[in-house]
């Protein structure tokens, strides 16, 4: 066959005449890619994933360990994770490490944004209570993360428990979204909407300063909205005003390539409204009775919450 004759035919003739030449070649790619994903070292590649983060982690003062139990393909292209557990440092000596786990994990790579020469993975993960899911971009000149949380349990998440020293409860939905200029976190650009839905804070077991145990105090919707900028994240808003408790803030945070090395300075002032403070002995004895002008146990564990509250009420 030469290429006149070739010229000469119709479309389907030519379909025809061409298809036993490439038949041969679409099967070989077909079983190609068939036989990458049955034989792929997914074992290894877990392995080699686990020892490089664990790896960079012994570089910083407090570091975490990754561990991953199950890893297998994601179609089309990518990986699924099951029993992924972040183990983070603990906060006190002789302390067990906490445990940030996820049930289920998939990270997937882009092939759109291969075309315009941009490496950019999708993930999604189930854990806590909830779930997450986003994107992202790894440019030559800079990063981008933008992720949505729906659902999350905070009494799942272990730095905020230990920083209130109390067990919490109530559901975290919103969304963080970073760019990164040359890949780093304390250069970052960018806007956070977070809301913890039904949000709570004792159980009625656990005690303030070892003394007495806090009956559950709901604190209602709590929002955080922040802005970033040049690796500073400005909070322009913390409130909450559920029944028990009024509470309000802002601040700044410092962002570093390690989250738990990032610095926080911030400014909250709360007040425990009335109805809270009469619902039994024990919160009057915690917090003091309404009109009283005795000091609280909280006030009298802790001298700082004396010099702390204001003329209004608030600490």
């Amino acid at each position: 066959m030469n290429l006149r004759s070739l010229r000469d035919m119709t479309w389907k003739e030519r379909f025809k005449k061409l298809a036993p030449y490439a038949a041969y070649p679409a099967f070989y790619l077909v079983m190609f890619v068939v036989f990458a994903y049955v034989t792929f070292p997914y074992d290894a590649l877990r392995d080699r994933i686990v020892v490089d983060f664990n790896a960079e982690q012994r570089k910083v003062s407090a570091p975490q360990e990754l561990q991953i139990d199950e890893l297998s393909s994601a179609f089309p292209v990518g990986v699924k994770m099951k029993g992924v557990r972040l183990l983070l440092p603990a906060t006190e000596p002789g302390a067990a490490p906490a445990t940030l786990a996820l049930e289920e994990a998939k990270v997937r790579l882009s092939l759109l944004r291969l075309l315009i020469f941009r490496t950019a993975f999708t993930f999604w993960a189930q854990g806590l209570g909830g779930e997450a899911e986003g994107d992202i971009s790894l440019g030559s000149k800079e990063k981008a993360v933008d992720v949505e949380l729906d659902g999350i349990d905070v009494g799942q998440i272990p730095p905020l428990v230990q920083a209130l020293g109390l067990p919490v409860d109530g559901k975290l939905s919103g969304r963080v979204k970073l760019d990164m200029p040359e890949g780093k976190a304390s250069k970052a650009n960018g806007s956070m909407s977070l809301e913890i839905a039904d949000f709570a804070v004792g159980d009625g077991k656990a005690k303030v300063k070892n003394m007495l145990a806090l009956p559950k105090v709901n604190v209602g919707a709590l929002t955080l909205v922040a802005e970033a900028k040049d690796g500073t994240l400005k909070i322009q808003k913390i409130a909450a005003g559920g029944r028990d408790v009024e509470l309000q803030g802002d601040g700044r945070v410092s962002l570093r390539e390690m989250a738990m090395e990032s610095t926080v300075d911030l400014y909250v002032r709360f007040k425990v409204n009335d109805v809270y403070r009469n619902k039994s002995d024990v919160t009057k004895s915690i917090f003091g009775a309404p009109g009283s002008t005795q000091p609280s146990v909280l006030e009298l564990a802790e001298p700082r919450m004396k010099r702390a509250k204001r003329e209004e009420g608030f600490y």
